[in-house]
């Protein structure tokens, strides 16, 4: 009760930051069970004030009530400040691992919601590397527990150019490819596959650089995805390629892409996937290859030669649905001219 009524009164950022680093340093480094859990407790609290700060109190008088107090801006503006000062945040994100759930959310909100708001907090960020490598390492297979928060607050921070760029240029992108995106847990996997697509979608400089300098290494890996025996990787794969290449900026990576036969014949099998979802994205790559006007020659004869299978599969496909869109029926006709025209 005491412990509570002492949070009440004292909401000031100062005091509940340097509550939370002195409790953090606690549980560090202390080997007293009772003390540790006194700290925890604490630790907790203090995330709750500091979430109080940032959105305002809820009415405690009315139990069932969503209504807050409205936060001031200079709180806000105090709490990062003092974060920044005291480094909490990078004690936080190592920590996350041993905290209950709620506080692990609360960890991820906190971080999301300066990240955003305040200025002085996005460029700690920035300048402390160490915090981005702490949080990626949050998708290794022996961290699952933190996966999610984990990405939530990566997912955010690769929505800031420099922070895109430090992983398009590090090890670590590759690990996306040949470990996160196949992490066992759904949910994991889906925000990888999120976290992978906005590093190359979002930024088309900085994603157009990292082509340039790795393409033949990255589609080679990312095509290996499109062929996996694993449906949830083959269905964010596809979907996540079309999203890429249709990124006005890489058109020039477009081209180069849809030059190639090996490419073609991916997207062509990907068209008799089991899966209608994944077969769909297939067309909507498998387009762009029909409709390039400087189409190369043994792209030319690979459809000429399957030109019939694939008008026969594309006249009855989503033939059956009851709502279909008006422009898909309108871009299979042209695919399928478009087909006909280098069979003749």
């Amino acid at each position: 009760m005491m412990l509570t009524s002492m949070f009440e009164r004292k909401k000031k950022p100062s005091h509940v930051v340097k509550t939370l680093s002195k409790n953090l340093d606690i549980l560090i480094k202390s080997s007293s069970e009772k003390q540790i859990k006194k700290s925890n407790v604490i630790v907790v609290k203090c995330l709750n004030s500091m979430k109080d700060l940032l959105i305002g109190i809820k009415d405690r008088n009315k139990q069932s009530s969503k209504k807050r107090t409205e936060p001031r801006p200079q709180d806000r503006h105090m709490l990062a400040e003092h974060a920044v000062n005291m480094n909490v945040f990078i004690v936080l994100i190592t920590q996350m691992h041993k905290m209950p759930f709620e506080s692990k959310k609360n960890i991820a909100f906190l971080f999301n919601y300066l990240f955003k708001h305040e200025s002085v907090f996005q460029e700690y960020v920035i300048d402390n590397p160490s915090i981005i490598w702490t949080i990626v390492a949050g998708y290794r297979p022996e961290n699952k527990a933190i996966a999610m928060v984990s990405s939530k607050m990566l997912g955010e921070c690769v929505k800031n150019a420099k922070l895109a760029h430090l992983i398009l240029t590090s090890n670590e992108l590759w690990r996306f490819l040949d470990t996160y995106v196949l992490l066992e847990e759904f949910e994991a996997q889906s925000s990888a596959f999120d976290v992978l697509k906005s590093l190359l979608t979002l930024h088309p400089a900085k994603s157009n650089e990292f082509f340039n300098q790795h393409y033949e290494k990255f589609f080679n890996e990312f095509n290996s995805l499109l062929s996996s025996s694993n449906y949830v990787v083959r269905r964010h794969a596809s979907k996540s390629m079309g999203q890429v290449l249709f990124v006005k900026e890489h058109h020039d990576i477009m081209l180069r892409y849809i030059s190639e036969k090996s490419n073609l014949k991916t997207w062509m099998n990907l068209l008799r996937d089991t899966s209608e979802s994944i077969q769909v994205e297939a067309f909507h790559v498998f387009k762009i290859f029909v409709g390039n006007p400087n189409m190369p020659d043994d792209i030319k004869h690979t459809l000429k030669i399957n030109g019939h299978k694939i008008i026969k599969f594309l006249e009855k496909f989503q033939e059956n649905k009851k709502v279909c869109d008006e422009n898909f029926i309108d871009e299979k006709r042209l695919v399928i001219e478009c087909i006909k025209q280098h069979m003749s």
